[in-house]
C-alpha cells in the first residue's frame, strides 16, 4: 500500500469515526386541524442534504392525529407542546460529522392523491443536538372527493354533484362543527374550456362532511365538471374535477 493510499484511508477514518447519529422527529399537520397520519395513508417525508443533494432519510408518518382538545381548543402559552402520545411522526437517525443544512419535504396525505398537497422547509442539523420536540411542517389545504359523478348527461339536463370534505388529517367537517363548514364555499362547476358555463352551490345535506348541489347542463360536448372549496380565514383550498360528455 502506497503512502498516498494509507494516508486517504486513515483520512476516510477519521472522518467516519467524527459522525454522530442526530436523532430527528418530522409530524405533518394539517392547516386548522390535527396531525396527517396512518389513516390518511399519512404523509411522505423527505431529507436531503441542500449542498450535495444527496438523500439523508425519507418515509412515511405514521400514528394517530392526536388529541383534539390539545390541538384546537385547549388555550397554551409559547414553546408549549401539542403533540401527544401516539401522534403521528416520521424518525430518523442520521449520521453527520459537522454542521448540515437541510431540506425536509412532506407531500401528502398519500392516501388521496387528487388532493395531496407539498411543503418544504430548510434547517440546521448539529452533531450531538437532537431536536428534542422534532419538526413539525403545515400542510395546507382539504380533502375533497367527488362522489357518484356522472360521465354523460344531455344537454338541458341537471347533474347533481355530491362531494365528502374532511380536513388533510381526515377530521370531519359541518355546519358549526369544530371545523366548521359555514366558514367555506363550496361551489360546483361546468366548463367548456376555459368558459364556465354554470354554477351553484354546493349545501350541507346532513351527513357529516358531505355537501351536494345541482348544476344546469347549459351545453353540449366535452366538458368539466369542477368542484372547489375555500376557506378565505385559513387559506385552505381544494379542487376536485371530472369529465362530462354531453349528447
Amino acid at each position: 500500500m502506497n503512502k498516498v493510499t494509507l494516508l486517504l484511508l486513515l483520512s476516510l477514518a477519521a472522518s467516519a469515526s467524527l459522525a454522530e447519529p442526530v436523532d430527528v422527529q418530522v409530524r405533518v399537520l394539517a392547516n386548522d386541524a390535527k396531525f396527517v397520519g396512518t389513516s390518511m395513508g399519512g404523509a411522505k417525508v423527505v431529507i436531503t442534504d441542500v449542498e450535495s443533494g444527496a438523500i439523508l432519510a425519507s418515509g412515511v408518518t405514521k400514528g394517530g392525529t392526536g388529541d383534539s382538545g390539545l390541538i384546537m381548543r385547549k388555550p397554551r402559552q409559547r414553546g408549549a407542546s401539542i403533540v401527544s402520545d401516539g401522534a403521528a411522526v416520521f424518525s430518523a437517525s442520521i449520521d453527520i460529522s459537522r454542521p448540515t443544512r437541510v431540506r425536509i419535504e412532506a407531500s401528502g396525505p398519500l392516501g388521496f392523491p387528487n388532493s395531496m398537497a407539498q411543503v418544504s422547509a430548510t434547517h440546521w442539523l448539529i452533531p450531538g443536538h437532537e431536536i428534542t420536540n422534532g419538526w413539525t411542517l403545515v400542510l395546507p389545504g382539504f380533502v375533497i372527493e367527488l362522489i357518484d359523478a356522472p360521465r354523460k348527461s344531455s344537454h338541458g339536463d341537471e347533474i347533481p354533484l355530491e362531494v365528502k370534505l374532511v380536513m388533510m388529517c381526515g377530521c370531519p367537517t359541518q355546519p358549526g362543527g369544530l371545523w366548521d363548514s359555514d366558514q367555506y364555499t363550496i361551489k360546483g362547476q361546468l366548463w367548456k374550456g376555459d368558459a364556465m358555463i354554470s354554477e351553484a352551490d354546493l349545501d350541507y345535506t346532513g351527513k357529516t362532511s358531505h355537501f351536494r348541489g345541482v348544476v344546469p347542463v347549459a351545453a353540449s360536448g366535452e366538458l368539466e365538471m369542477l368542484i372547489y372549496v375555500v376557506d378565505t380565514e385559513t387559506g385552505n383550498t381544494a379542487v376536485v374535477t371530472s369529465p362530462l360528455l354531453v349528447r
